[in-house]
């Protein structure tokens, strides 16, 4: 194998060791991409479960769609008893055995009183529901930064039961994220204190947690989930960002030698160039996530890919048209 490779072209050597860089890169890429690390997620919510009781409900949150252009994102929300007392679970779905409401503060619900308050009856055997929540302004929420936009979006949630008296109590409730992964974005989920959205509950803080169980205790939670791309999402635009000046750059080199007549202007280069400009509409198609037409990575390298093709082209079809001196 050695001796072979040793007698082989230089050319060919050349391709081959290409070939291997490409294939060591990309392998490296994909193991990077596909690592994960949701340890710091499962502490926070251990630490949070063990500091309650037994008796509340578990309240999971499923982001499963989100809109860019509307600027939302619509969440499945799944109530769970852990405790007899307060209901009991089925493989899917859950029945109460205490009248119960939760509020999910969202831009659009689905109860069946065209509100944001879902009451589940005891002893009717019931779901989850689907909301759908605003976006809160950031910095990256902008479609135009495709691939580079992010969103954020916040479940505030409360709950009560009605006692075997008939009054009104709170329901304690733990947040927890089932979400996942979806289209083009990758989803996490961080607690926040319902009082200030912007305290984020982790171990380093035990202030944090401490009145995040305080505020579950009462029925009072919220989250926080950001929607960023995945990191294969980014993978396959930079491949066909690549591609585009590729083809950009292939068109102007036969362009430039068949202007400066080192090549001939044949009707299979005028076809080639052709061809070419139209590939580029074709791989704009690609982009995953279907991002509009105006984002920054058209106004950088698709728009002017295109038109320096479609120049290309036009001059190749005008040197093609006026010089008799060459032979298809």
């Amino acid at each position: 194998m050695i001796s072979r490779f040793q007698n082989m072209h230089k050319g060919g050597k050349t391709i081959l060791a290409s070939f291997t860089v490409i294939l060591l890169v990309y392998g490296i890429t994909i193991i990077g991409i596909s690592h994960t690390n949701d340890s710091g997620i499962n502490a926070i919510d251990d630490k949070l479960a063990s500091q309650m009781e037994q008796k509340r409900m578990d309240v999971y949150a499923q982001i499963t769609e989100v809109d860019p252009l509307k600027g939302e994102a619509k969440a499945r929300i799944e109530p769970w008893p852990l405790d007899d007392s307060l209901g009991y679970r089925y493989r899917s779905g859950w029945m109460p055995v205490k009248d119960m409401s939760i509020h999910v503060d969202a831009i659009l619900g689905a109860s069946t009183t065209g509100d944001n308050l879902y009451k589940f009856k005891k002893q009717v055997p019931v779901g989850g529901f689907d909301v759908t929540v605003d976006e809160k302004v950031s910095a990256n929420s902008n479609i135009s930064k495709y691939p580079f936009d992010a969103y954020t979006f916040e479940i505030p949630i409360s709950a009560t039961y009605n006692d075997d008296k008939g009054q009104t109590q709170d329901l304690p409730i733990l947040p927890q994220d089932y979400t996942k992964k979806i289209d083009t974005f990758d989803i996490t989920m961080k607690h926040v204190l319902w009082t200030d959205e912007t305290a984020e509950v982790t171990l380093k803080n035990k202030s944090t947690v401490d009145a995040a169980v305080a505020e579950y205790n009462t029925g009072l939670t919220s989250s926080i989930f950001n929607a960023h791309r995945s990191n294969s999402t980014k993978l396959l635009t930079l491949i066909i960002l690549v591609l585009m000046l590729t083809g950009l750059t292939s068109v102007m080199t036969m362009t430039f030698m068949v202007a400066s007549t080192k090549r001939p202007p044949t009707l299979s280069a005028l076809t080639w160039s052709a061809a070419l400009t139209f590939s580029l509409i074709g791989l704009r198609g690609l982009f995953p996530g279907s991002p509009p037409i105006g984002v920054i990575i058209d106004r950088i390298v698709y728009f002017p890919a295109l038109l320096l093709t479609l120049v290309c082209s036009l001059t190749i079809l005008i040197i093609w048209t006026r010089r008799e001196d060459y032979v298809n």
